[in-house]
């Protein structure tokens, strides 16, 4: 055989079609994909609006159910989020007036801010040697007794004329690093606002017993380290008619929300202080009770007491409606297991001298005074806000919606993102901030 050259290819043979077995056709199955053939290439993603839509089965109807659970767990979150650092916008915006009040005050009296004499090694209330405060449970801590016996001379003062609301004075407190304004009032929306006083008690700074109330969790928790003070602690006054006043911390204790005896049990001789504030952190179950006795020898002159800021008519304060009892000429009778160092059970407006500082006549119990103060308000107590609540629901749905229609016409979701995030935070701020009306003050 002669050779080939190389450029030739030698033909196939041909092939007995009897020996070669046919292939079965492959039957197309419904419902299967093609496998996608190999270019090397990655398959492009399908968006989410060009999907088929889902078959709506059980598993469709389980899906959504997971999602609004999801959707409520993150809004229940954001909520929480909102009642720890939300609170403190307005808060901070209100101390912020409050601030400025106060100076206003000062210098349309024409008046200086009087400062604290240095303390002294003598002092009028004595460093305890011991504390037993607790959050379990009422509870009486070992109460430090003052030394002074001097018989006060009470000057008279004037702070004109005050609305629930406005500003008394400030408060600061080494000890927790606290600086905050006082305002006259203790209700939801005046502790919202900074440390409320009760108007049925006396100024800081005038004999009696002064109550101030503050949150301890939200709202920048004024009072949220209130458990830290300790006998010999040292908690400063400053009124907005230019008085300077050192109270020293005598004892603290834990009591039912019912013993509102802390605020009005006083020794009508002498001027003391009551910091209250609820107890433990997240819950209004019992109240934290903080006592202290004015350091008169550092301290600016004492004043006559003014109840409800000396006003004939207290109506414009939330309390004027169920308000305490007698005028002066009765006492209270204090409940003496729960409560240390009240020597004298006489009401503060026994010694007042003339008629603008005596407290309003009632035969109401002062326990039903908790009724119409932050403290006792329950769940939808502020009726007034469900129609807001509603309202801010309804936008807050209104934008969701705009924001989901405006990505499925464009077939982009961030566009939707990004379009409607702001509205969307802004009408959920006012959302939770009407929501939280709504609950109970938990201060």
């Amino acid at each position: 055989m002669a050779d080939t050259p190389d450029s030739e290819v030698p033909p196939i043979a041909p092939t007995d079609d009897s020996t070669v077995e046919p292939v079965e056709p492959v039957e197309a199955v419904e419902g299967a994909v093609a496998a996608p053939v190999a270019t090397g290439r990655r398959r492009k993603r399908i968006s989410r609006w060009d999907r088929p839509p889902e078959p709506r089965d059980w598993r469709w109807a389980v899906g959504h159910v997971g999602r609004a659970l999801i959707t409520l767990g993150l809004l229940m979150f954001g909520f929480v989020g909102y009642q720890l650092w939300g609170t403190g916008i307005q808060t901070a915006r209100a101390q912020d007036h409050l601030k400025s009040e106060f100076k206003d005050e000062l210098a349309q009296a024409g008046v200086t801010l009087d400062t604290l004499a240095p303390p002294t090694t003598t002092s009028t209330v004595p460093p305890a040697t011991s504390d037993t405060t607790t959050d379990t449970g009422p509870a009486t801590t070992t109460t430090v007794a003052p030394t002074d016996t001097t018989v006060l001379e009470p000057v008279r003062q004037i702070y004109g004329n005050v609305n629930p609301g406005d500003s008394l004075g400030e408060i600061r407190i080494p000890k927790i690093d606290l600086d905050f304004y006082i305002v006259a009032g203790v209700s939801k929306q005046n502790l919202n606002d900074g440390v409320g006083h009760f108007p049925n008690t006396p100024l800081p700074g005038q004999l009696g017993n002064s109550a101030l109330a503050g949150h301890r969790t939200s709202h920048l928790a004024p009072f949220g380290d209130l458990d830290l003070l300790k006998p010999g602690d040292e908690i400063d006054i400053y009124t907005r008619i230019g008085g300077a006043y050192a109270y020293i911390v005598t004892d603290s204790l834990v009591v039912n929300p019912s013993d509102y005896h802390v605020v009005t049990d006083s020794d009508p001789t002498k001027a003391t202080l009551t910091l209250i504030t609820c107890t433990p952190k997240l819950s209004s179950k019992q109240r934290l009770v903080v006592h202290a006795t004015l350091d008169t020898s550092r301290s600016s002159e004492v004043g006559a007491p003014l109840i409800y800021y000396g006003q004939s008519d207290p109506g414009t304060f939330d309390t004027a409606d169920t308000t305490l009892p007698d005028d002066g000429s009765a006492t209270s009778t204090p409940d003496t297991t729960a409560t240390s160092g009240a020597p004298d059970t006489t009401t503060v407006a026994a010694i007042a001298t003339t008629p603008d500082t005596a407290a309003p006549t009632s035969s109401v119990d002062p326990v039903a005074e908790f009724a119409d103060d932050a403290f006792s308000q329950g769940w939808f107590d502020d009726s007034a806000a469900w129609p807001h609540v509603i309202g801010w629901s309804v936008l807050f749905g209104l934008v969701w919606y705009g924001a989901y229609r405006l990505a499925k016409r464009f077939r982009k979701t961030w566009l939707g993102f990004a379009v409607g995030i702001i509205p969307f935070v802004v009408v959920l701020y006012f959302l939770y901030e009407n929501v939280n009306r709504l609950l109970p003050a938990a201060i």
